[in-house]
């Protein structure tokens, strides 16, 4: 199979009523324009979203979604595959796998290297592909022109000079940018580059893999700290859930002593979490995440509000 390479950019404007590609390996390190594919996708068609550390879910997967019909197989992440799939038989499983499917995406959330992308694993998820995406910075002219159709769309009219100390402040990593320009839009008054200076300030980092350790502790202010830098760094409300799901699985079956694939530092952390909490605490938070995941899915419900009630409800407590 020929595979088509284009940059992520030019492959969101293909999307329409219908995917121009079924089968896609998508890494870059402009991560925000990776979400914003997958959350296209998602859109047009019902996705079911798989992680390294739970490779034996993706691995099962038999293509139903939760409401019937097919859904497509997305692994986040993809760049943890290599750490998960150490053993030759683990990894023809997992590209078994691949080419049993009519459609899926692998998704890394950084820039794969040359010698990663040419190595024995991805390599082969390569050449399973009809559309290798690259994930690219924007040039500087282009960063300016979606900054300002941000601005104008919100009804909020802002210089070119404001435009440009806002790159210069924040860099160009268009995650960062569009929760610095929400932040702006949401000032009463006009933006001068004075009021930007005084506003604009690097956004809080958090890391999605270790959101599962408050909530399931109990420690709502923390759960929520992370949970509001995770989502205005762009994280999918429903890709933060399934992740959630997946750990508090893992939990489960570490409690049940069955065997589960996880990093050694991960293992350790997932078991001290289970001698703090108990099983029956992580059966009834993944309880809640199912609960949670068909409220967004079936609509009743948004995602934020969601993972937000997960900690301020007494669901599983």
């Amino acid at each position: 199979m020929k595979v088509k390479q284009l940059k992520t950019h030019e492959a969101l404007k293909l999307i329409g009523k219908k995917l121009p590609f079924k089968k896609v390996l998508i890494h870059g390190e402009e991560v925000y324009l990776t979400q914003q594919f997958v959350k296209k996708v998602a859109a047009l068609h019902p996705v079911e979203r798989f992680f390294p550390e739970a490779i034996d879910e993706f691995l099962n997967f038999t293509g139903s979604s939760l409401f019937g019909g097919s859904s497509i197989p997305v692994i986040l992440y993809a760049e943890e595959l290599p750490k998960t799939l150490k053993k030759k038989k683990e990894r023809e499983l997992f590209l078994k796998k691949l080419r049993s499917l009519d459609t899926f995406i692998v998704a890394a959330h950084c820039e794969l290297d040359y010698r990663t992308l040419k190595g024995e694993l991805f390599s082969q998820v390569e050449q399973l592909c009809d559309a290798l995406l690259t994930s690219e910075r924007l040039p500087v002219n282009a960063i300016y022109g979606l900054l300002n159709k941000k601005f104008l769309q919100s009804g909020k009219k802002v210089s070119k000079e404001v435009l440009k100390l806002l790159v210069e402040l924040v860099g160009t990593d268009l995650t960062e940018l569009r929760h610095e320009a929400e932040k702006l839009i949401n000032y009463p008054g006009e933006l001068t580059p004075e009021v930007v200076r005084g506003l604009v300030f690097p956004t809080e980092k958090s890391n999605a893999f270790t959101l599962i350790y408050p909530l399931a502790r109990g420690n709502t202010k923390e759960y929520l700290k992370q949970l509001n830098a995770l989502l205005a760094s762009g994280n999918e409300p429903l890709q933060l859930i399934a992740l959630l799901q997946t750990q508090a699985r893992q939990a489960v079956k570490l409690a049940l002593k069955k065997q589960v694939k996880l990093p050694k530092e991960a293992a350790k952390q997932m078991a001290l979490l289970l001698k703090q909490v108990g099983a029956k605490r992580m059966l009834l938070l993944l309880k809640a995440l199912n609960e949670a995941e068909f409220a967004v899915k079936s609509g009743r419900e948004r995602g934020e509000l969601a993972l937000k009630k997960l900690a301020l409800g007494d669901n599983f407590k």
